[in-house]
């Protein structure tokens, strides 16, 4: 059997596993390995900026919401956070189908910070 995930489990079980814990799939996508799928890697990257997202998000809510005082910045976070997880619930079960799903503004971020 030919390994093509960093992990060496089944494409579909390390999507599930980067989605959830997306710091992995930040990390995974700077791996430069030649066995790794096309499919592997655009989820790795699109994960990763997943990660990316929160990190900038959380630094600014804690900024403006906790030092400036603007609590709807806060609120307005939160509805991305869940928005972002429907999101990746919907690309795990697209992954379990062998179908690639690209979240629609998170893929196009991807491609600019990967250099796709």
């Amino acid at each position: 059997m030919k390994k093509t995930t960093v992990t060496g489990l089944e494409e579909k079980w390390e999507v599930l596993l980067v989605y959830f814990v997306s710091l992995l799939g930040f990390i995974f996508s700077f791996l430069k390995y030649d066995y790794l799928s096309e499919n592997i890697k655009f989820h790795y990257r699109q994960a990763g900026t997943i990660w990316l997202i929160y990190a900038v998000m959380f630094a600014a809510s804690f900024i403006l919401g906790n030092v400036v005082g603007f609590s709807i910045v806060s609120y307005i976070f939160r509805c991305i956070t869940v928005i972002l997880y429907i999101f990746r619930i919907i690309t795990v079960v697209k992954s379990f189908e062998n179908t690639r799903y690209e979240i629609p503004v998170v893929a196009d971020l991807s491609k600019k910070i990967y250099n796709e």
